[in-house]
């Protein structure tokens, strides 16, 4: 023991040091130990990634463009473009889908991670008959919060005289940078909302459904792995008919609008603000609220809260509606402005983004603009790309 001498012909004990003494020579090696390990910590902390600031991914022309969504200022860019974009919620990876590629980039260096073939030999689109032929276009896609895949919505043009044409859903893994193996088609549908989770992929429909006045769209719930469908749900409104236009005669059969996975809820709001709450795991109907109002038809909302929306409807206007207080609270022109698009929201400073032509300009390209709630429109970056039929923009950085 310590407290004993090793020679027999010592008998006394070996005295103790004293206190101080031993806290002396902890001190110094407590103080050593650090030092050999402060280096490594900087180091770890230097090469930790800021986080994203509110960032529009948009494209002009020639080059694909990261654009603060405060300011205007170009981030980053890179070559390329005619692509229909998406990208993770932190930015950390962006999808540009053309009609021949799909490129995986990681961001903010624009670092190509995967480039993959686009076409009718595809492994999705060789599982359906249907499609073998048929050159696919994508429409729209969307990346899960976790940056692990990407669900994609395509479209499947026949040949004349009678022109078929189908929407389908498929995933591309983005760290492998391979496809699905299944394709999934979305009968009657025109146009597909994507909520890509990290368990399940929602695909929302807008449906063809003049003869089925009480349906507004449907709701699938799949395995984003193998494309099994697990529950689908239909769209019943609580005011079924036709929605009358606001500004002429005439009207549609409203449908579905916006689509939101918030925690463990899955929202889908009509154009005419009826809101469908269902529990994201089961796909169970837990809330639903009326048309908040027959005077107004909406075709696109973005999320400034929980239950405030800023939307966009068909007399060219932007509006905020509260849910929950069933109101209309705001309500700004957009004269001058055509073609426009919701190309985000920005709750941390209730601001929306909108994408449109501006008609005074003699520019063929659109302009990003940024308008807060007291109607102040700011012009944050022009030359950029619009298709009404693409989404060629993606908000991220808390973006909704």
């Amino acid at each position: 023991m310590l407290a004993r001498g090793t020679s027999r012909t010592m008998r006394r004990p070996i005295p103790w040091p004293p206190a101080w003494l031993l806290a002396s020579a902890l001190l110094v090696a407590l103080s050593a130990l650090l030092a050999s390990q402060q280096p490594r910590l900087t180091a770890w902390l230097v090469t930790q990634p800021e986080p994203l600031r509110p960032t529009v991914i948009a494209q002009t022309s020639t080059h694909l463009v990261a654009l603060d969504a405060r300011s205007g200022e170009v981030i980053a860019d890179h070559p390329g473009g005619a692509a229909v974009l998406a990208a993770s919620p932190t930015g950390e990876r962006v999808l540009a889908l053309t009609e021949e590629e799909a490129t995986v980039y990681r961001f903010p260096g624009w670092t190509v991670e995967h480039t993959v073939a686009l076409g009718p030999s595809m492994p999705p689109a060789q599982s359906l008959p249907a499609l073998r032929e048929a050159w696919p276009r994508p429409v729209v896609a969307q990346v899960s919060a976790d940056s692990r895949y990407a669900a994609v919505s395509l479209v499947s043009m026949g040949t004349p005289p009678a022109y078929p044409w189908i929407l389908w859903v498929t995933t591309l893994d983005l760290e492998r940078g391979t496809w699905a193996s299944w394709a999934f088609p979305v009968p009657g549908a025109q146009y597909t909302y994507l909520v890509a989770g990290s368990e399940h992929l929602f695909v929302v429909a807008r449906d063809n459904a003049v003869s089925r006045l009480d349906t507004v769209g449907s709701v699938y719930q799949l395995d984003p792995a193998s494309g099994t469908l697990l529950q689908k749900r239909e769209l019943r409104s609580t005011d079924p008919g036709f929605a009358p236009f606001p500004d002429g005669p005439g009207g549609r059969v409203p449908s579905v609008a916006g689509v939101r996975l918030s925690g463990c809820t899955l929202d889908v709001v009509t154009e005419r603000l009826e809101l469908f709450r269902f529990d994201a795991a089961t796909l169970q109907l837990i809330e639903q609220r009326p048309p908040l109002s027959a005077a107004i038809l909406t075709w696109q909302v973005a999320w400034l809260g929980p239950d405030r929306l800023a939307l966009l409807t068909h007399t060219d206007a932007l509006a905020i509606a509260d849910l929950a207080e069933r109101t209309l609270t705001t309500r700004l022109s957009l004269e001058g402005l055509a073609g426009e698009q919701l190309a985000g929201a920005d709750p941390a400073t209730d601001s929306v983004l909108l994408l449109a032509y501006d008609e005074r300009s003699l520019q063929a390209a659109a302009c990003l603009f940024r308008l807060t709630l007291t109607g102040e429109r700011t012009t944050l970056a022009c030359g950029l790309d619009l298709n009404l039929y693409e989404r060629r923009f993606a908000p991220t950085g808390g973006l909704s």
